[in-house]
């Protein structure tokens, strides 16, 4: 992309946003009443105090930890499973019931039954889990069936090791398919957990404080502490982008050399 088409975009992304405001105004305006629906500068307003409290750290922290480890686990059994249903038709069989269920449940039947069986911490790790898995399980199988077969093939006549080929030609060709599915599967999980915490509502959390704000009717932090979920979701998709170009870059200079 050009810097002229690049300054464009920003431009109509920034006209986006104003927009938004507008309406946004427009509609507390109508409302009439903080309670319904508050400003966009009183939300800002009370931003900055969610910012400055004492229960902003913890919650923060406890949430990215959250959302983190359910993303690490899912990427890991999908990354593990996908590889072998991908390479077995027995593997994928097997797998596709259970797959089917989990895409099919709604979210709230996990959280749910989350409720009954873990403590209140673990519950938004588990329903996040189950909602990112089935994304990057069938985003792996697609980027192994777009693996060229001559390779394989190819890898199978001069018999170079299982390892290898995992290493140099599977892992490689389903790289840009996990980060498609990584950012989506990422945006997921930021909504299970804020879901599982609000409903389980454990010691420190974006999701318990946003609870305890509707509790007390104050609609100002409920949209308040939504916007730190919204940066969170934007500062992990950052940082997928940023991982991405990394492993981009090693795998560059690996083949350069």
């Amino acid at each position: 992309m050009s810097s002229t088409e690049s300054r464009s975009s920003y431009t109509i992304s920034a006209a986006g946003v104003l927009l938004f405001a507008a309406l946004w105004k427009i509609g507390a305006y109508v409302a009439g009443a903080e309670v319904i629906l508050p400003g966009p500068l009183r939300v800002l307003e009370t931003f900055g105090e969610v910012l400055r409290s004492e229960a902003f750290p913890p919650a923060l922290l406890h949430t990215a930890l959250r959302g983190g480890t359910a993303f690490l686990i899912s990427s890991i059994l999908a990354l593990m499973l996908g590889l072998a249903a991908g390479l077995s038709n027995g593997v994928r069989d097997l797998m596709r019931p259970l797959v089917i269920i989990i895409k099919s449940t709604p979210v709230m039947s996990f959280i749910l039954l989350a409720l009954i069986w873990f403590p209140s911490g673990f519950v938004p790790i588990f329903v996040s889990v189950l909602m990112a898995f089935p994304i990057i399980y069938e985003n792996v199988q697609v980027g192994l069936r777009a693996v060229d077969p001559r390779l394989l093939e190819m890898a199978r006549v001069y018999r170079v090791s299982r390892i290898k080929i995992l290493r140099t030609i599977l892992l490689p060709g389903i790289f840009s398919y996990f980060f498609a599915a990584s950012k989506t599967a990422f945006g997921i999980i930021w909504k299970a957990v804020i879901a599982a915490e609000i409903l389980s509502r454990p010691t420190a959390a974006v999701g318990s404080e946003m609870y305890e704000a509707k509790i007390y009717i104050e609609t100002a932090s409920v949209l308040a502490w939504t916007m730190v979920a919204v940066l969170l979701s934007a500062l992990s998709e950052l940082l997928l982008q940023a991982a991405s170009g990394l492993v981009r870059g090693v795998r560059k200079g690996g083949m350069s050399l």
